[in-house]
């Protein structure tokens, strides 16, 4: 018989109340010793109190542990956990909330809380819970993507990036993850992503290219930039966004989930790029915060991989020909939305050298219009015999 959303939930809080119970008391205990159960009655209701032990309580109903750790979080957890896990408690509150209320769990958003639970029974090293929860994980994620769910076993090898990409303001982090096809059908959800996306473009240009520098010092100019272009053009992105465990976090609108927005390329890209500037500002513009996570993704692009995309970008290419043959000024594209949805907007773009026009061509995103620009002026010097 097959297991519904609602059921599959349930087991995992019950796999977060058996994980999270031993950590509760042993914490409370460390501050208010053998009384601690008197405190935990006092943030417990009168109702339940008259009918079940305040022991009973906390065993029975996960609510009340979570209730009870966001209460006594300055006198007793703060020292241990970060803000970061306090938003998440709350975030599996109001999971567990809705679960009572019998509210409807659909496949992403069983994921989502399958995700927390684990994490927090990660952080709190109750290892043995964490790992069954991990396989129901992989279960949901077999309904949502079989490709996924046969990559996700081969991911131990990012753990440490995992570790380090927490962030001590979850708002940000939400707000990195968050469409502008979500807030589009949630007004009240506040700022999508683009700026961020904007700020973590250019840091991970600045990073790649500092990167290739260093690693590379008999490289000329010219091979570095295509280098660069290989290492953070939309695929490879797209690629870090799954390894880091991105895909099915993202904050999609409907619409933009029924047009299969958890494995599209330019939406897995676009939200790397938030997150990092997210990561970037949650780290006090600490640069070196944000190195820590992605050079070794860099590390991890086989160099055969890197030659082979950088040999073959379009813009690169005809950027050397302009400058070879026409003028050392790189060429002028202008690219502009000309439809499509706020999901899957289209744009034209226009590709100039010396006010005169090679190519257009038209994309999901800007760097995807100016590539099919670059292309369509390529294929049209080749038929002219210039290229």
């Amino acid at each position: 018989m097959a297991i519904s959303n609602h059921e599959r939930v349930n087991r995992a809080l019950i796999t977060l109340s058996q994980g999270l119970y031993p950590y509760l008391e042993k914490k409370m205990k460390s501050v208010h010793g053998g009384g601690w159960l008197a405190v935990a009655k006092s943030y417990l209701s009168d109702d339940q109190s008259l009918r079940r032990t305040p022991e009973e309580i906390l065993h029975e109903d996960v609510s009340a542990i979570l209730k009870l750790m966001i209460k006594q979080w300055d006198q007793v957890f703060k020292k241990n956990l970060t803000k970061s896990e306090r938003a998440l408690i709350s975030e599996l509150l109001e999971v567990r909330n809705k679960w009572a209320h019998q509210s409807r769990f659909s496949t992403d958003d069983t994921y989502r809380a399958l995700d927390s639970i684990a994490r927090l029974l990660k952080v709190i090293s109750a290892t043995a819970e964490a790992d069954i929860v991990e396989k129901q994980q992989q279960e949901v994620l077999q309904i949502l993507s079989p490709e996924k769910a046969e990559k996700a076993l081969i991911k131990d090898k990012l753990a440490d990036i995992n570790k380090l990409l927490l962030f001590r303001d979850e708002k940000l982090l939400r707000h990195a993850l968050t469409h502008r096809s979500y807030v589009h059908e949630n007004p009240g959800e506040g700022e999508h992503n683009e700026r961020l996306e904007f700020l973590g473009d250019a840091l991970l240009n600045y990073l790649s290219g500092e990167y290739l520098y260093r690693r590379h010092p008999d490289k000329g100019e010219d091979e570095l930039t295509r280098r660069r272009s290989a290492l953070v053009d939309e695929k490879q992105l797209a690629k870090f966004a799954n390894e880091v465990g991105l895909d099915f976090r993202m904050r999609l609108g409907k619409g933009a989930i029924r047009d299969g927005g958890y494995q599209n390329p330019n939406l897995l890209s676009s939200t790397f790029e938030a997150v990092i500037a997210a990561y970037y500002l949650d780290n006090n513009s600490n640069i070196e915060a944000v190195r820590a996570i992605v050079e070794p993704l860099f590390d991890s692009v086989p160099e055969q991989v890197v030659v082979i995309r950088s040999n073959v970008d379009s813009k690169n290419r005809f950027q050397e020909w302009v400058q070879r043959n026409v003028t050392p000024n790189p060429p002028v594209y202008e690219t502009v939305q000309i439809g499509g949805l706020s999901h899957a907007p289209e744009f034209l773009a226009k590709v100039c050298v010396e006010k005169k026009e090679y190519g257009e061509g038209k994309g999901r995103n800007k760097k995807e219009a100016e590539k099919a620009a670059a292309e369509d002026a390529l294929a049209k010097l080749k038929q002219q015999g210039r290229l």
